[in-house]
C-alpha cells in the first residue's frame, strides 16, 4: 500500500471553517446592493477597456476570435495534463499518477458546486446576460469578423464562470500541492485562460472573480481539509493500476515519467 498523496490525510476542521467563512464572506458581499454596485463598476470598465480594443477587423480582434473559439479550449487543457504528467513543474515524480487522477476526481467534485451556484444564481435572479448583450458599445466577433465560425461573444446566465472555476480549482491545486516557482505561473496561467471570454464579452470579470473563485475555494477547501479526497483518490488508484500496468506496456508511451512511476 503506497502512502503517497497529492491530499491531506487528516481533518482540520478549523482551516476548513476559515475557508469557508472567506468564501462565503467574498460572494456574500457580492450579493449586497453594496458589493453588487462594486463589482458592476468593476465589471464595466474591464468591459469597456478590454473589448474596446475590439473595434476593426484587424489582427488583435482575430487573435480574440480565435481565443473564443471552443477549440481554444484545449490548450488550458494540454498545460493542465502537462503539469500533471510531468515532473519540473512541482509535482513530484512519484506522486504524478495520483495528481492526474486527484486532480479529475476534484473536477467531478467542483462540478455540483459550481452548479449549485448557478441554480442559486438563476433562482434569485443573480445570473444575468452577458455584458455584450447588456452594454453599448460592445463589439462582437459575430458581427466584426463573421468569418470566424464559433466565437463566443455573449452568454445567457453567465454567473458563474465555468471555465474560471476550472482553471481556478487548477491553479489552487498546483499552489497548495506543488508549491514551488510554477505556483506562481500557475495563477498567472489561470488568469490568462480566464481573460478571452471577458474580452468578448461572454462573462462579466465578477462571473469569474466571484463566482468562479468562490466554487474553486470550497472544492479546494474540502480537498485539503478533509482526508475524502485522498481516501477516493487512493481507491481509484488502485483500482487503476492495472490499466495504467497496461499502457506502460506501450512502447514509447511507457518512456512518459507518469507511467515509470513505481508505485
Amino acid at each position: 500500500m503506497s502512502d503517497v498523496t497529492v491530499f491531506r490525510t487528516q481533518w482540520n476542521i478549523k482551516a476548513l471553517i476559515i475557508s469557508h467563512l472567506f468564501a462565503f464572506a467574498w460572494l456574500g458581499f457580492f450579493l449586497t446592493d453594496t458589493g453588487f454596485a462594486f463589482w458592476r463598476s468593476i465589471d464595466h470598465n474591464v468591459f469597456f477597456i478590454l473589448n474596446g480594443t475590439l473595434s476593426e477587423p484587424d489582427s488583435w480582434t482575430r487573435f480574440w476570435a480565435w481565443a473564443n473559439v471552443r477549440i481554444f479550449d484545449l490548450i488550458p487543457l494540454v498545460f493542465m495534463l502537462i503539469s500533471l504528467t510531468f515532473p519540473g513543474f512541482g509535482i513530484k515524480r512519484d506522486r504524478l499518477q495520483q495528481a492526474i487522477i486527484g486532480f479529475v476526481l476534484l473536477l467531478v467534485l467542483m462540478f455540483p458546486i459550481r452548479e449549485s451556484v448557478y441554480e442559486y444564481a438563476r433562482a434569485i435572479g443573480l445570473s444575468s446576460d452577458s455584458p455584450s448583450l447588456l452594454l453599448e458599445p460592445a463589439y462582437r466577433f459575430s458581427e466584426i469578423v463573421p468569418d470566424i465560425e464559433g466565437a463566443k461573444d455573449r452568454a445567457g446566465h453567465s454567473f458563474p464562470g465555468d471555465h474560471a472555476a476550472v482553471v481556478l480549482t487548477w491553479a489552487g491545486f498546483m499552489i497548495l500541492n506543488a508549491r514551488s516557482w510554477f505556483s506562481i505561473y500557475a495563477l498567472i496561467l489561470a488568469l490568462a485562460f480566464m481573460t478571452p471570454r471577458i474580452v468578448g464579452g461572454a462573462h462579466w470579470a465578477s462571473d469569474n472573480l466571484v463566482g468562479g473563485a468562490f466554487s474553486a475555494i470550497v472544492t479546494l477547501s474540502w480537498a485539503f481539509n478533509t482526508p475524502i479526497m485522498h481516501y477516493l483518490t487512493r481507491g481509484a488508484h488502485r483500482g487503476l493500476r492495472p490499466l495504467i500496468g497496461l499502457f506502460g506496456k506501450i512502447p514509447l508511451l511507457n518512456k512518459l515519467p507518469i507511467l515509470q512511476q513505481k508505485h
